[in-house]
Order: structure tokens, then sequence, then C-alpha cells
């Protein structure tokens, strides 16, 4: 009998193992590399999506304008019914379907700038997705090494936290034995509550990066990791910087831009010219007796009938002439737009290429303090044990420290972040 409750025991707890570990791996937290996170931004961020769409609405718009030269077939049918008096006059009741061909014979170019027109658009739409796509890089990557930089501080700061809670230790073990006075426990204990809220404000700020990347990269996990560090390999390269020659997507969209303006006022110059449409139309009617004007002794009818438009333009007080005139200025205007656009550019890459090299130099020069910092701190502590100093310059070594470091890790995210900006100023954010 105890042997049967035993095999039960043993089998439901290897049944609750299982479930833990199934639980654990459905609510594990998924690893991402800079590269994961920016692939999957690319796939499932809603700007994007968004943008992409437009792209496939732009193409569809294409598909109708390439069909517009076309001949078009429209049918239709009409029943009607005819009381007193009309059906005195007309057949009391009667069916009648109709089919009519329509071809447009000359628009004055218009089929045809309608189609260049469209063509266009889908390159605006494709150069405006591309803008999308470097904007949200841009903030994904931005988002991902301030993952790694609250990461590293709550590990700083938890370090500090054990460092200051063996210093607080040591001093009021001291006090209490009446070498030193209470103002070096008080002002360890100071210490103490300044690094607890500096804690709390890296989980705080580790939190809202994690969700600032989970909404940018469009994934469904609850919680997520980054793989990314701040080692000093990260950044033994930063001196190869070279420039290149920027390739923007506002350019494009500019350029496109001024390509629609100048087929809209080809566009605005066909209306100057006639048109020409032909249309033909076959017509049944069933009904009633007298249903046929050519017989009506019989009650169906089978006919045709054609029509050639002509619209001629003739006068509109010049109108349409003056739209011509406001065209070719706004041609000119965003033509100077797009030099402008261009100079821009230019100063933004000059800007992010500085910078890169400022923040750079920070790095060597925050990581020369935080080597002297550190040995500021291992001399404080050993002439403190040999009783040469007291405790409140052991304790100020310690926020020299900590500040150093902190200054490190700052400098080496804004170093990151400094190096996206070049690479989306010189159209590079994808690589």
């Amino acid at each position: 009998m105890l042997q049967r409750k035993y095999k039960t025991f043993v089998k439901a707890f290897v049944c609750a193992l299982a479930v833990l570990q199934g639980t654990d791996n459905l609510f594990a937290q998924q690893q991402l590399s800079l590269a994961e996170s920016k692939e999957l931004a690319l796939k499932n961020n809603h700007r994007i999506g968004k943008a992409r769409e437009d792209v496939t609405a732009s193409r569809s718009e294409k598909q109708i304008a390439d069909v517009t030269a076309k001949p078009k077939i429209d049918a239709s049918a009409t029943a009607f019914y005819f009381g007193e008096p009309l059906n005195t006059m007309l057949p009391e009741y009667g069916f009648a379907p109709m089919v009519s061909v329509t071809q447009p014979i000359y628009t004055g170019g218009k089929i045809k700038y309608g189609k260049q027109m469209a063509e266009t658009n889908i390159e605006m739409s494709i150069a405006q997705q591309r803008l999308v796509e470097d904007d949200v890089l841009l903030a994904t990557e931005t988002a991902y090494w301030i993952v790694v930089q609250a990461k590293e501080e709550i590990k700083m700061e938890q370090q500090v936290k054990k460092q200051l809670a063996s210093h607080y230790t040591f001093l009021n073990n001291q006090f209490q034995a009446g070498i030193i006075y209470k103002n070096d426990v008080l002002r360890a204990k100071v210490l103490q509550n300044e690094n607890e809220a500096r804690l709390q404000a890296a989980e705080n700020k580790l939190i809202l990066a994690k969700k600032r990347l989970i909404q940018l990269t469009g994934i469904e996990q609850t919680d997520i990791d980054v793989v990314g560090t701040l080692s000093d390999d990260e950044f033994r390269n930063h001196e190869m910087l070279q420039s290149t020659q920027a390739i923007r997507p506002e350019v494009d969209l500019a350029t496109s831009a001024i390509k629609m303006s100048e087929l809209t006022k080809n566009m605005l110059r066909a209306d100057l010219k006639p048109t020409v449409g032909l249309s033909l139309n076959g017509m049944a009617a069933f009904g009633k007796e007298g249903i046929n004007f050519g017989d009506p002794t019989k009650n169906s009818m089978l006919t045709y009938f054609g029509m050639l438009s002509v619209k001629i333009p003739v006068f509109d007080w010049g109108s349409k002439r003056e739209k011509v005139k406001q065209q070719e200025a706004n041609i000119r205007s965003a033509e100077y737009g797009l030099k402008e656009l261009q100079s821009q550019i230019n100063v933004e890459i000059e800007q992010a290429t500085l910078n890169l090299q400022l923040q750079a130099n920070n790095i060597d020069l925050m990581q020369a303090s935080l080597i002297e910092a550190d040995e500021n701190l291992k001399l404080s502590n050993d002439r403190f044990q040999a009783g040469t100093i007291t405790g409140e310059d052991v304790l100020i070594a310690e926020t020299l420290w900590q500040r150093a470091y902190s200054s490190m890790l700052d400098a080496k995210v804004r170093y990151k972040i400094a190096e996206a900006v070049y690479h989306k100023a010189i159209g590079q954010i994808k690589q």
C-alpha cells in the first residue's frame, strides 16, 4: 500500500516538474541581437507595414492607369411599366438590355501622362517606405543600446551597493568601538540611500527601454533581453571612419515629387487640347406589342447606335493657362527645395561625422578617468585600512569611481547612438 502511494507521488512529482519546465519555456525571455532586432522591426513594425501597404496601393493604381486607353464594355438592363394614359402612347411594359463599348481616341496625352504619374507614384511610395524604415531602424538601435545601458547600470549599482554595505558595516563597527565619529556612518548611509534610488531608476529605465524595443520590433513577447554589451571590443575600430556618398530616400522622394509636378503640368496643358471619344451601343427590347417602332405588330426589337464626341475648350477667361503657369512656379520652387535638401544632408553628414569622432574621443577620456578612479579607490581602501585617512575619504573615492563608471557607460552608449545616426545620415542604416 505504501509502495503504491509512493509510486503515485513520484508520478505526480514528475508531471508537475514537466509542467513547470513547459511554463518556463513558455515565458522564457527572447534573446535579441542588434541585427535580429532590426530584422524584426523591418518585418513587424506598424509604421513600416503601413508604408508597405501604401506601395501595394500605388502598384494597383498603376495597373488601373495601364488599362485607361483600352476599350471599356458596360452592360445594363431596364424593366418598365407604364400606366394610363402613358400606355396609350408607349408600350405598356417591357424589358430592355443594352451593351455599350467606349473607346477614347484622343485625350491630348492625358492617358500617357496618367500612366507616367502612376509609375512615379510607385517610386515616391517606395522612397517613403525607405524613409520610414530608416527612422524606425534608428529608433530601434537607440532603444536597443538604452536597454544595454540600463542593464550595465543595474550591474554597476548592485556592485556599488555591495561595496557600500561593506563600508557601512565596517564604519559602524568602528563607531560602536569609539574609534570614529558618527558622521562617517551617516555619510555612508546617505550614499546607500542615493545608491538605492539610482538602482530603482535604472530598473525603471530598463523596463521602459524594453517596452520601447518591443513596440518597435512588433513582437508579441511580453519580456525580452538583449545579448549586446558595452565591452571594449565593441569600440576598437571607431577610428576607421570613412566618408562616403549619401544615398538618402529623402532625395529620391524630392526628385520624384519634381517629376510628378512636371507630369501634372503636362496634364494641365492637355486640358487646353480637344478630346475625342467613340461610343458604340447595342440595345434590345422585349415587351407588349408596339415596342418595335419599326413594326408595331412585334413584341421585340434589336437595334444599335454609335456616337462620336468631340470636346474643344474655347474660352475660360485664361484659368487653364494660369494653372499651367502656377504649376511651373511650383516646379521651380521644388527644384530649389531639392537643392536646399541636398545642402542640409551634406551638413547633417558632416555633423554626424564630427559627433561620432567626438564620442570616440570621449570614450578614451572616460576610460582614462575610470582607470584613475579605480586606482584611487584601491589606494583609498588600503590607506583607510592602514589608518592614514578617514572613512569620508573612502566614501569620496567610492563616489568618484561610481561617477567615472557611469560616465564611461554613457559615453559608450552615446557613441553607439552616434554611430547609428551617422549610418542613417549616409543612407546605410540597414547595413
